[in-house]
């Protein structure tokens, strides 16, 4: 199993000093619109870490539900960004993106999954050809208003019926909304990576999230894919190393 942190760039050494595996960025700071993408790739080049997995996919001000929603301006981006994200070694992009994906007030709230679909085929197309995999990532429902649960998130991976399109499964976000791990079970097939944190956000180890019986049901379901931490941190480089110890014991006491 490999761990990771949802980190910047720049503190991948601090990661790496840490003992994880990987970092996981933002596609957002491989800034997708901006052609000089040579200095843009050169830490990322430079890294201590390799970088499978990023995160932040669409910006806001790149609609996917709604009225407004310009196809062709969605697909001038998943070229730019999946481009990029291949370029820097990345196979996997989370899609989370509460902003772009949010269901404006008074929209069909049908009609916007299947703007979801369409989206996620497009994506998906664009994916394949770079080798890359997008991981839908469900929210708590404070953080978007459509697909806010694992079990959710494998309905509209099945309807997408895409090679690339696969699914996340966020510890914080189930427990926030009070979703019940039995979900794991029932989507095993169909989660390709993992997010982690503790309660209300702070480091593994740290709160009290019942990490026994979520890794049980992931090994259960036979995942093999990676974890990254995704929380708060009031000291990076003093709390990631117990952090990641954290997991690495609880993951090998669960097997």
């Amino acid at each position: 199993m490999q761990f990771g942190i949802c980190l910047p760039i720049a503190d991948a050494g601090i990661a790496h000093a840490a003992g994880f595996d990987f970092v996981e960025p933002t596609v957002r700071s491989l800034s997708p619109l901006d052609p000089d993408f040579d200095a843009i790739r050169a830490p990322f080049d430079s890294a201590p870490l390799p970088t499978p997995v990023f995160n932040v996919f669409v910006p806001s001000e790149v609609p996917v539900t709604g009225p407004n929603v310009e196809w062709e301006r969605v697909e001038s981006y998943l070229e730019a960004a999946i481009g990029r994200v291949a370029a820097v070694g990345g196979e996997k992009i989370v899609f989370g993106s509460g902003g772009a994906r949010n269901v404006p007030d008074g929209f069909d709230k049908e009609e916007a999954f299947m703007q979801l679909v369409r989206f996620l085929r497009l994506a998906g197309n664009v994916a394949v050809r770079n080798r890359v995999t997008i991981v839908i990532e469900p929210l708590n429902s404070r953080d978007s208003n459509i697909i806010t649960s694992v079990a959710e998130g494998m309905e509209l991976a099945r309807e997408t019926a895409h090679l690339r399109v696969r699914l996340l499964a966020d510890l914080y976000h189930m427990m926030e909304d009070d979703e019940p791990l039995e979900n794991i079970t029932t989507c095993a097939a169909w989660i390709e990576h993992v997010h982690v944190a503790d309660t209300h956000r702070v480091a593994p180890g740290e709160g009290s999230y019942p990490y026994e019986e979520f890794f049980r049901r992931l090994h259960k379901g036979g995942y093999s894919g990676r974890i990254s931490i995704e929380c708060r941190w009031d000291d990076l480089a003093a709390q990631a190393g117990p952090a990641g110890e954290y997991l690495r014991r609880m993951w090998e006491e669960t097997k």
